[in-house]
This record gives structure tokens, sequence and C-alpha cells, in this order.
């Protein structure tokens, strides 16, 4: 299992803070599934929320304040592993189907 980790940074771009996990739960892949579906046709505003939003079910205990100092890119990168897993665990049951 892949470990999923996010920095929080400070504001000197130091590392003040590392969330990880490698434990996803179940219910996070069809969330993930279901959200990457949901936001495909709002705004940018309103995608980044949501996904902000689901990152904070993926490490418990992150809080606003803390994600708005997290680097966009590994929130992204986060969000499109849990993606890609879902998508495999998908794939895979359509195959024993």
């Amino acid at each position: 299992m892949k470990t999923l980790t996010l920095n929080i940074y400070g504001e000197n771009d130091e590392i003040i803070k590392t969330y990880e996990t490698s434990h996803i739960r179940w219910r996070l892949f069809s969330d993930a599934i279901k959200l990457n579906e949901e936001i495909k046709d709002k705004d940018e505003f309103a995608q980044l929320e949501a996904l902000g939003e689901f990152i904070k079910n993926i490490f418990i205990g992150l809080t606003d304040e803390e994600l708005k100092l997290a680097d966009a890119f590994d929130i992204f990168n986060n969000f499109k592993i849990v993606i890609n897993m879902a998508n495999a665990i998908k794939g895979g049951a359509r195959k024993n189907a």
C-alpha cells in the first residue's frame, strides 16, 4: 500500500507538520469516484473546495487553516492516487463479473 503524505508549510516554505497515512478507508474509494464525476462541470472554486473537503477525510485531524498551508500539487497528487486505486478496484470488479 502506498503511503499518502501531506506536508504543511510555514512562511519560509519550511515543513511545519506532516500528515501521513497508509490506510485508506473503503468509503473513500466510492467518495473519490463520485467526487471526480461531480466536479467535472463545476467552476474551479467549487472544485477546489470539494477537493479540500475530500483531503480532510483522508488526513484525519487536518484543519482548514493547515489545508491553506499545504502545497496544491501534494493535494492533487494524493487525490489522483486515491482515484487511480479506486479505478483499479472498479476495473478489477468488472473483470471478475
